[in-house]
């Protein structure tokens, strides 16, 4: 690889970011496909075959499309390019502790920075208003056989304001369109979104939104994050870049939205008019949550670069084009939770892919007292982002690497006793889009299993059977052609 790509900045303007994926291998345009469906299951087929070393996909030449107007799929999907979204060092990208060490290092290393206004930018080259507003002129994907509809909303940023704080959140919801100028988005319960458009529409008044359908690596990992509700992801964003976001205002709800984007929708959520949404494929890997009657979006503006990029995501059974990022976020995310419920000695935490991102974290420590293991486990599943339709939490010891699934199955089949070591907790955060939620009552369950060495016996344990580190480096040294 390059050695230039070893001091790549947090990446704000996608097109800057192709190029670095480019120079390092990963970027391939695949010419032809049709939005109905076959780029969707190109880049299932793709990524079940080759998981996070696959490339990002560009798609152009979309049959009834214009030229240059692409749709782009695995933004993230590697270690590669999650490193270069991210600023890190390409070089670390086959570790992911040391991915995540580096990640939350750099974090700790900066404050948000609000964004910067300008008037002049690459997102206002062309503007659809009022009724030259109709958005079938993009290539929309369908992106699983059996969706609802075309989604405009996958790898992106929904932009909303809280009437009470003025504070602008910027999430991940999904977005359906519904018609040329209309369109309707999911958002799960609890999620700070839709907390905020509902102060609105309980108000009866209507919601200002903005839906980022072009997104940049630095607000979309800000908008994946969980973040405290005083803390706005463009600031977040900002600071990450360690340089104010250039933001415009748009031009009917003075929403703020990223100056280099691609793809931006301006409306309103209105507080009286519904349309069916979904069903979806959705990250569980099943057409969950059915289809249902969600507020309808007006949009009022399109805002888009010539030869504008469409970022989507597909959820599928695992594994999928945007699952590594998702883990790796999350991952980072409970890793800020858990310090800062000051929690001693984590040495570590993977959100697993195997899981969809959320159903299966593995959490490694260094035991300092009794309960230590059962406290950490049962704080991982309430906070952020496990808290929500989290599943099975396990603990493990530091000698445990969490985000090696063999290392910790392992652990829960020698140093956990199922009637001992599983506490279950009843009537915890889900969602309609759970697979074993069945009405409408949205509470699931979860187990922590402690798969650590029981703590009174930490110092009697059966020894480990496994080759030192010191003879497995002589032996490396001593018969190289057998490691090659």
């Amino acid at each position: 690889m390059d050695g230039s790509l070893a001091n790549q900045h947090v990446q704000t303007d996608l097109r800057d970011f192709l190029a670095a994926v480019d120079e390092g291998g990963e970027l391939k345009t695949v010419s032809g496909a049709h939005w109905d469906k076959e780029i969707g299951a190109v880049t299932e087929v793709l990524y079940r075959e080759k998981v996070d070393r696959s490339p990002l996909l560009l798609f152009d030449d979309v049959p009834g499309y214009e030229k240059g107007f692409r749709c782009l799929y695995g933004m993230l999907g590697s270690p590669l390019r999650l490193a270069l979204g991210m600023g890190l060092d390409p070089e670390q990208s086959g570790d992911r502790r040391a991915m995540l060490d580096a990640y939350r290092t750099r974090i700790k290393q900066y404050e948000p920075i609000p964004p910067k206004m300008v008037t002049e930018a690459p997102i206002l080259e062309n503007i659809d208003r009022d009724d030259d507003v109709d958005l079938t002129k993009f290539p929309v994907p369908v992106h699983h056989e059996k969706d609802g509809g075309r989604y405009i909303g996958t790898a992106c940023g929904v932009i909303t304001k809280d009437p009470d704080t003025g504070r602008v959140n910027v999430g991940t919801y999904r977005v359906m369109l519904n018609g040329k100028n209309i369109a309707t988005s999911y958002i799960s319960n609890g999620k700070q979104g839709r907390i905020q458009r509902d102060k609105y529409l309980k108000e009866g008044k209507r919601c200002p939104m903005v839906i980022v359908v072009g997104i940049d690596p630095a607000t979309y990992i800000a908008a994946r994050y969980t973040l405290a509700d005083h803390i706005p992801e463009l600031d977040w964003a900002g600071g990450l870049s360690g340089a104010p976001l250039e933001c415009v205002e748009g031009e009917v709800t003075g929403l703020p939205f990223p100056a280099r984007s691609e793809l931006v929708l301006e409306g309103w959520v209105s507080p009286d008019e519904t349309a069916l949404e979904g069903p979806f494929g959705e990250w569980t890997g099943y057409y969950a949550g059915a289809a249902k009657e969600e507020p309808v979006i007006h949009i009022e503006r399109v805002y888009y670069r010539n030869d504008p990029i469409l970022t989507c995501a597909a959820s599928q059974k695992p594994p999928h084009s945007h699952l590594f990022e998702r883990c790796f976020i999350r991952s980072a995310g409970l890793l800020d939770s858990l310090e800062g419920a000051g929690i001693p000695d984590v040495k570590g935490v993977w959100v697993h892919q195997a899981g969809s991102g959320r159903t299966f974290v593995a959490v490694a420590i260094k035991q300092r007292y009794f309960g230590h293991a059962n406290q950490v486990g049962l704080v991982a599943s309430q906070v952020n982002p496990v808290g929500y339709v989290g599943r099975y939490i396990v603990v493990v010891d530091d000698d445990i690497d969490p985000t090696d699934i063999n290392d910790v199955i392992w652990a829960m089949g020698t140093r956990s006793d199922p009637k001992r070591d599983f506490t279950i907790l009843d009537r915890t955060w889900s969602s309609r889009l759970d697979t074993m939620v069945f009405d409408d009552k949205l509470y699931n369950s979860r187990v922590v299993i402690d798969a650590c060495i029981p703590y009174e016996h930490i110092d009697d344990f059966p020894e480990v059977a496994m080759t030192s580190p010191e003879l497995a480096k002589e032996m490396r040294a001593k018969f190289p052609d057998v490691f090659d």
